[in-house]
């Protein structure tokens, strides 16, 4: 037997030290006993730590490719259209082109909202999602030219086949009509109904270029006028914005849910 504290060897049943005085019934074992457990205690936390470490690299490597994910999944993405129109230039003063969009965000989310596109195509931002694109009116000319409104549409999946953030021309995709073709109505044949709906989309714009619709539905009139002598028609820009600022009160033209 050994004592623990001074390592004097010790004939065995004593109960103290001869050597040190300390205490030694029945711990004859004790020191062999705890170094070993200390050592094993060490390898222990060894292996905890680098399963640890290993696990933590793992994780930060699982919430990295998540975020990366879902931050590419959420970026918007500028979508350019192709549209033709004889006379139509929203630098000049032209109203912008409204175009209805619905479907899907990547969230399940669904859209219904109608957004304003430039004469250079621009207007529209989307993240990853199912939608469908397709004209909700007619712009104004800024010589009160009003159009028919095409009847097609363009079905656009966003994923991650896109670079985070990507302009995407849907020209430049083979499944979709290249170009929305608006084409000029008759001066002559164009109605009420038709300078009211597409003065009622104009206005709704309020973008910082917004065009001044009085005078987009003044010219209109102008045109539709010299080119007609039906009495059924709207004599003034002020008579047509009554209408307008009656109609916008009493109803919601689009909405995202």
């Amino acid at each position: 037997m050994v004592c623990p504290c001074c390592g004097t060897e010790l004939r065995g049943g004593v109960r103290y030290c001869t050597a040190c005085g300390v205490a030694v019934h029945g711990l004859s074992t004790a020191p062999a006993f705890w170094v070993q457990s200390r050592k094993h205690v060490v390898v222990v936390l060894v292996c905890m730590l680098t399963i640890a470490l290993a696990g933590g690299s793992w994780l930060g490597l699982q919430l990295y490719q998540a975020m990366s994910c879902f931050i590419s999944a959420h970026s918007e993405h500028a979508i350019v259209l192709d549209i033709s129109a004889a006379g139509w230039d929203t630098d000049n003063g032209a109203s912008r082109v409204p175009i209805h969009i619905t479907g899907k965000t990547v969230d399940g989310i669904a859209v219904d909202e109608v957004d304003y596109v430039a004469s250079d195509g621009s207007g529209i931002s989307l993240i990853q999602g199912v939608y469908t694109l397709e004209a909700a009116g007619s712009p104004i000319a800024a010589d009160g030219t009003i159009y028919q409104i095409p009847c097609t549409s363009a079905t656009l999946t966003l994923d991650d086949v896109f670079a985070t953030g990507e302009t995407i021309n849907l020209a430049e995709l083979a499944e979709q009509d290249s170009i929305l073709t608006f084409r000029p109505i008759d001066a002559g044949d164009m109605t009420n109904d038709e300078i009211y709906n597409a003065a009622l989309l104009a206005v709704a714009y309020k973008g910082n270029d917004a065009p001044d619709v009085a005078a987009l539905c003044q010219a209109a009139i102008n045109r539709r006028t010299a080119a007609s002598t039906s009495g059924n028609a709207f004599k003034s820009c002020g008579e047509i914005g009554s209408v307008l600022q009656v109609k916008r009160a009493n109803q919601s033209l689009f909405h995202r849910n």
